[in-house]
């Protein structure tokens, strides 16, 4: 009797034990790390636990690029990554493993990318760009740094191109590219989501740097490179700012409003989205009102109506500090039969600081400067300050929390930070993003 199973397995270890919570870890490489004259075609990684095939293949990389596509041949706990042609002489090669390997026994994954080099030279090279993304999420986002010799303008579009170096951002969104050639390099921030190395604009954001860089014998090390890839400035017009506003109990009235909230500011700016609204602009101003709710004072409002559905209601007086207030829209005699209130309550005097500092350019401030400040937990709390004849700024009664501070150079004039465009090639304005999070 003959029985001949012929079918597709999935990868599993061997059962029993318990669970593994334990990330997997590198046992030794072939070539060892900073090897230098390598002759062979292949890289022999030894993991001390059973992987994840699929996701070391998804999260193996290894730049600059060699010709042909990468084999993976598996044997245990152990994988061999073959290229069918040679490796490029008088070369230094980095391989990069992202964290999004893991094992197959408890599922954990790296919980940082792990890097090497080796070189077919005598020689490892040594040039280094490095910095930071802001992105809401880093779990996608990856670098990738383009050489520009002997390419085409074309040859850099990083939709149709892939990259000489890639690198996935760290959990708070550092990248440290090592052993650089020197050269000019072009780079982009990315999130790759279907993990190919390329924008993809339909699905992928991207972030074009403010310049070009060199790196050179003389200056072989480029740091503090930022991107940023999250809206810090709310567009009024973007779906994005209507899924920042909060739906009533009849799913008609969105706005950014909590009951109870105590900490709004003398200023502050209300928004209102009518959803599928049949009323009048001037029936809903007409049936708006704020008032103090100690002394019964109201408060006359400036009405903005960014478009058909979307209103900015904000005082012509600001309101009193440490004061509470009742905000209603009563439209109990229209067809909607319905009331919106909302009670908050305006922060108290000693829950402001001064917020102050200097903006320092090596090349001096050539055009306008505009400093921002973006309170975390409230994204419709924001300060603005234009610099143009001195390089000291200062924010007086900035509430409480934590900020993002931030500032740009405003090259061509139009108020608003430019982040340039991937291809054509545009650079974005120059910016910093001050290192740490401001605690007011």
């Amino acid at each position: 009797m003959l029985i001949i199973l012929s079918s597709c397995a999935n990868q599993l270890p061997p059962g029993g034990g318990e669970i593994d919570r334990t990330p997997p870890e590198i046992r030794s490489i072939t070539p060892r790390p900073g090897t230098v004259n390598f002759k062979g075609r292949s890289v022999r990684i030894v993991f001390n636990e059973y992987v994840d095939r699929r996701s070391f293949e998804e999260s193996f990389f290894i730049s600059p690029k060699p010709k042909g596509n990468p084999d993976f041949n598996w044997s245990g706990k152990e994988v061999e990554v073959g290229f069918s042609k040679a490796l490029d002489i008088n070369r230094t090669y980095v391989i990069f493993i992202g964290k999004d390997l893991k094992d197959v026994n408890g599922g954990n994954t790296l919980t940082v990318p792990l890097t090497f080099a080796f070189s077919t030279g005598s020689k490892i090279d040594e040039g280094i760009i490095s910095g930071n993304v802001l992105a809401d999420k880093n779990d996608r986002v990856k670098v990738m740094l383009y050489l520009k010799e002997g390419k085409t303008s074309g040859q850099l579009d990083p939709r149709k191109n892939d990259p000489d170096y890639v690198l996935q951002v760290s959990p708070d969104g550092n990248f440290d590219f090592t052993n650089l050639p020197d050269g000019d390099y072009r780079i982009f921030a990315i999130t790759d989501e279907d993990r190919n190395n390329r924008y993809d604009p339909d699905i992928d954001l991207i972030a074009v740097h403010s310049d070009d860089f060199k790196l050179s014998p003389k200056a072989n090390e480029i740091r503090n490179l930022n991107f940023v890839m999250k809206d810090l400035e709310l567009e009024k017009n973007n779906t994005s700012f209507l899924n920042t506003l909060k739906a009533d109990s009849i799913d008609f009235i969105y706005s950014n409003i909590s009951e109870g909230e105590k900490k709004i500011t003398p200023d502050y700016r209300f928004y209102f989205y009518f959803k599928d609204n049949s009323l009048s602009k001037q029936t809903i101003i007409n049936n708006f009102s704020v008032k103090d709710t100690a002394t019964g004072e109201s408060y006359r409002q400036v009405f903005n109506w960014i478009n058909d559905s979307l209103l900015e209601v904000f005082p012509i007086d600001k309101y009193k500090l440490s004061s509470a207030y009742t905000l209603k829209i009563d439209l109990t005699q229209t067809e909607k039969k319905y009331m919106f209130e909302k009670n908050f309550g305006t922060a108290s005097k000693n829950e402001f600081a001064v917020v102050s500092g200097k903006v320092m350019s090596d090349s001096g401030l050539t055009s306008d400067v505009y400093v921002k400040l973006y309170n975390k937990d409230n994204r419709f709390i924001t300060y603005s300050q234009k610099i143009n004849d001195t390089t000291k700024f200062v924010f007086e009664n900035v509430l409480e929390g934590s900020y993002i501070l931030f500032s740009f150079m405003d090259t061509n004039g139009n108020g608003a930070y430019d982040p340039g465009n991937y291809f054509p090639f545009r650079a974005s304005e120059s910016f910093i993003i001050y290192e740490n999070e401001l605690n007011v």
